[in-house]
């Protein structure tokens, strides 16, 4: 603000000048001037651009001269926004500390979204506000919390044990109190007998009330030492601060310090206060400071008008708690009745225990035998477990064709090992026959031939399939074979004899006929003696043939008859024969021919012919190789070959 306006500002705010300034002798002559030429009822000009008689303008600036310039200046200062608000600023204080509670109401919600923004953009700020009136308030309350604790915590251990400790729970019982609450109601006895409200920063006593049995001293003496010690101890010990003594203790009495901003109230108190205490007082000198508080900034020592302030000490020192009153001596029937109680609870306790031990016993020696049982159960069930896998390895054991190599129990179950012979039993039909879990068993059987004549036996009879002239059985420690073969059996046969491993069951077939040398031998050599003679060039037996065809005939039925007794088949074979007068092709075709004839004469006599099969072999199969009519008259034939097979 520049030193004009400024000047101009401090023009404002004086006083009006004691004298108007007005020289009151040229306004009387103008005035009686006035009178004298003015008409009274002359009307004044229409026309503004006229002017007006300077003996008006005179009388104007005489009269209202003074407030012209003021407003003047005034209508300057408020069109100039500096000087407005240098002049609100300079006001805004005073208007602010003298206004009633509805500037406070306007301004509450513009301070409200300042104080909002600002912790929006910065929280810092508040917190670096607060933080040394809200700390030192936290700590002191978390601190008389802490003592108010431990003081109810040590009154109650103190009292739990005794006599009155036992009639203050039934207090606390009866009441619905706490025992806590109970104990500090009777233990904490005293009496507020001094109250002194000291200015905080001149150390003089502003006001002081005492109770009325109290002892009084000088005041203003106590309140002088109150306030030495309180320097004292903030100038003799660092890191205490603007803070000074809170508690002061002397034998019974005690000194209770509560600082405000202005004042410190002290309260002498005798006997043994309970925190809530400091509440209180706290309370009061809340209430003078928001009361008084211009008064408590610019105290000067003078005390008086300030009834109200003692009036709230005196609030302070009525505070007192007094003992409960002594009880009449007399015969202790509560005490009778509670110790009767007592007793009586103690016996009702103590069958109850007693009931409730009993149950407890019976109900152990109810678990301990069910345990017993099912420990005992859980035993057989495990004995005839491992007598069922005994018995089952036992069976496997005896089984022919099985070798166990392992059997024992491991992580909870059983596990079987060995050779298996693909013959041999099931292991796992045997397991389900001996009644275990088969869950429970694990099983490795690696697959191997066994030596015993059971299994050597089913293997001859699946390998050489024997003819069923041919039985297989054992004897001892051999595989006998007996019956009747055809050669080639008889070929295989040996060949698996001598295959047989070392050891084991050896093959004797010994016992088996070959029936190319029976009965069989003997109807075949004779059937095959048998031949068909023939003319040149006839396809028709000769003549006298037909009795050889007969004894052919029944033959070869006699030969079949006995091989299908035998299990077997017989082929037959018919082969024409020519001689070599002819065409080879000629004589081919007549050496069929012949067989052909020959066939059908056996059908006619009986003979099956689906076992008879007919070729020809011509003139090179001759039976005489010479050329006389005897020889060629030999070779002139049809021959038999017969050939036994197994049945299929």
């Amino acid at each position: 603000m520049n030193p004009s306006a400024a000047d101009k500002l401090e023009w404002l705010f004086r006083p009006p000048p004691s004298d108007s300034g007005i020289d009151r002798k040229a306004l009387a002559g103008l005035l009686v001037e006035l009178a004298r030429t003015v008409e009274p009822r002359s009307a004044p000009p229409a026309d503004v651009s006229v002017p007006l008689d300077p003996r008006l303008q005179e009388l104007r600036r005489l009269l209202v001269g003074h407030e012209i310039e003021v407003l003047g200046r005034l209508r300057e200062v408020v069109e100039d926004p500096e000087q407005l608000g240098a002049a609100v600023g300079r006001v805004l204080p005073t208007a602010v500390a003298s206004s009633d509670a509805r500037l406070g109401e306007v301004l509450a919600p513009a301070l409200e979204k300042a104080t909002a923004s600002s912790i929006r953009n910065d929280p810092r700020t508040l917190i670096d506000i607060l933080q040394p009136v809200i700390v030192p308030a936290i700590r002191k309350s978390v601190g008389e919390t802490i003592d108010n604790t431990f003081q109810s915590l040590n009154e109650s251990l103190r009292q739990s044990l005794t006599w009155r400790g036992l009639r203050w729970r039934l207090e606390a019982w009866r009441t619905g109190k706490t025992f806590a609450e109970v104990v500090l109601n009777h233990t904490l006895v005293y009496q507020v007998e001094h109250v002194f409200l000291i200015h905080s920063h001149t150390g003089l006593l502003i006001s002081h009330v005492a109770a009325e049995d109290a002892a009084s001293q000088d005041p203003q003496l106590v309140s002088s030492m109150l306030t030495a010690i309180q320097d004292f101890v903030r100038d003799s010990f660092q890191g205490a601060g603007q803070q000074g003594v809170d508690t002061l203790r002397l034998g019974d009495l005690r000194l209770w310090c509560e600082a405000g901003t202005f004042a410190m109230l002290v309260a002498v108190i005798r006997g043994n206060p309970p925190e809530e205490l400091r509440g209180k007082l706290r309370d009061v000198l809340g209430r003078i400071h928001e009361e008084r508080r211009h008064t408590l900034e610019t105290f000067d020592g003078d005390s008086s008008g300030l009834g109200d302030i003692e009036a709230r000490l005196g609030e302070c020192a009525a505070l007192r708690q007094e003992g409960a009153p002594a009880s009449r001596a007399g015969f202790p029937w509560y005490v009778f009745l509670l110790a009767a109680l007592l007793v009586g609870i103690a016996g009702g306790v103590g069958i109850w225990r007693w009931d409730v031990a009993q149950k407890i016993a019976q109900e152990q020696a109810r678990v301990a035998e069910e345990q017993a049982r099912i420990r005992a159960a859980e035993a057989e069930r495990r004995a005839a477990e491992l007598r069922r896998w005994s018995d089952y390895v036992d069976r496997l054991r005896a089984q022919p064709g099985i070798v166990v190599t392992e059997a024992a129990e491991r992580d909870g179950k059983f596990v079987v090992a060995g050779l298996r012979d693909p013959l041999a039993a099931d292991p796992t039909a045997i397991l389900h026959q001996s009644g275990i879990d088969p869950v429970k068993v694990v099983s490795h059987w690696q697959p191997y031939q066994a030596l015993e004549p059971v299994f050597v036996l089913q293997r001859l009879e699946a390998s050489l399939a024997p003819p069923p002239s041919v039985t297989l059985s054992i004897a001892g420690d051999r595989i006998v074979a007996k019956g009747s073969a055809t050669p080639v059996w008889l070929a295989r046969a040996r060949m698996a004899a001598r295959m047989m491993p070392a050891g084991g069951p050896q093959l004797d077939i010994s016992g088996v006929q070959d029936i190319a040398e029976g009965l069989l031998g003997k109807l075949r050599d004779s059937i095959q003696a048998h031949e068909i003679r023939f003319n040149t060039n006839e396809s028709l037996p000769a003549p006298g043939q037909d009795a050889e065809l007969d004894r052919l005939a029944a033959g070869i039925n006699e030969l079949t008859g006995l091989a299908a007794s035998l299990h077997m088949m017989a082929r037959i074979r018919l082969t024409g024969h020519s001689d070599d007068t002819g065409p080879g092709t000629y004589n081919l075709s007549l050496s069929i021919a012949r067989a052909g004839a020959v066939l059908a004469l056996l059908k006619k006599r009986g003979v099956a012919a689906d076992l008879i099969t007919i070729g020809g072999a011509g003139q090179l199969d001759p039976l005489n190789a010479g050329d006389s009519d005897k020889a060629r008259s030999m070779n002139r034939r049809v021959s038999v070959a017969v050939r036994l097979e197994d049945e299929p």
